[in-house]
């Protein structure tokens, strides 16, 4: 019988060894990098309309969010429900957030700053919750305790949203890793071994499928493949590599892409980019993201 909380683990290993910088949340630990994610989320609403519209938040709902971020759902949350803890570990986006919350005079959102793993639902988080929300942010290799503590302590809906397939950032990577390393690249775990992780526990969730937008900015070409080197973990001599040509013959591969121009510039796939328009077209490319929900 397969186990898919082991195969969770085996794919979240293999995906995360090529990560340079770390876990997840070290990707985020200074403040200009919190506010880039921010302006991003931003500039991708889409995903936080479509959120609070599907979740039946009250006054009087208390909300956990699980890998807050900067706040882009724990703000609104807050501006809408009696209370929300957020969780988050990374120092520059707890920094954001709170910025945040008192920008917008919120004094109904508690920040616990650690990574859900680490959590103690008796000292670090007060009673149960209504709503539980993990957006995103599900990059844990034990999944299965991950969601054990989850169930401890909701007494409503429990709301996962990962995604479903291939991303426009993997999809670069897919490209240029094996050039740049000579190895092949490897993704995570995607909602289908996800689904399977909570079927095998008995949990039987309603999940959904939908298309989101995701554009993100850059200065400059220099900008973008100074992005692109980070994440790919090589040096400037790989810079003749990572080109906006690259780009945008990757963007054009993926699945439901289209051209846009707008009067500022155009955007290569998957990764929007703010570039003159003598340099390069506009992309921008829809990616398969995966609801999954279920109720105690």
């Amino acid at each position: 019988m397969i186990n898919w909380a082991t195969i969770w683990t085996e794919q979240y290993e293999a995906g995360n060894r090529f990560k340079q910088s770390g876990d997840c949340a070290s990707l985020w630990n200074s403040k200009e990098r919190a506010l880039e994610f921010l302006a991003m989320s931003k500039d991708n609403p889409e995903r936080i309309e479509m959120v609070l519209s599907r979740l039946q938040i009250t006054k009087e709902s208390r909300i956990l969010d699980i890998g807050a971020g900067p706040g882009t759902l724990a703000i609104p949350f807050a501006e809408r429900a009696a209370s929300v803890t957020a969780v988050e570990p990374s120092p520059g986006m707890v920094a954001v957030m709170e910025e945040q919350a008192r920008e917008a005079n919120l004094s109904n959102l508690t920040i616990v700053q650690k990574r859900w793993e680490d959590v103690n639902p008796e000292s670090d988080l007060l009673g149960t919750f209504d709503i539980i929300v993990a957006s995103y942010s599900l990059g844990m290799p034990d999944i299965s305790a991950a969601v054990d503590k989850m169930h401890l302590v909701s007494n409503g809906q429990i709301w996962l949203f990962w995604f479903a397939g291939t991303t426009p950032w993997e999809q670069h990577m897919e490209r240029l890793w094996p050039k740049i390393h000579n190895d092949s690249y490897q993704h995570g775990p995607k909602a289908d071994v996800l689904y399977n992780v909570l079927y095998q526990k008995g949990i039987y969730p309603n999940m959904t499928v939908h298309e989101m937008k995701y554009q993100k900015k850059y200065q400059s070409v220099d900008h973008a493949v100074s992005e692109m080197r980070k994440q790919i973990g090589c040096s400037e001599e790989c810079d003749s590599l990572i080109d906006p040509i690259l780009l945008i013959r990757s963007a054009r591969m993926a699945i439901r892409s289209w051209r846009v121009e707008t009067p500022s510039g155009y955007v290569c796939g998957g990764t929007q980019s703010s570039f003159p328009k003598s340099d390069t077209d506009e992309k921008i490319v829809n990616m398969t993201d995966c609801k999954i929900r279920w109720k105690i």
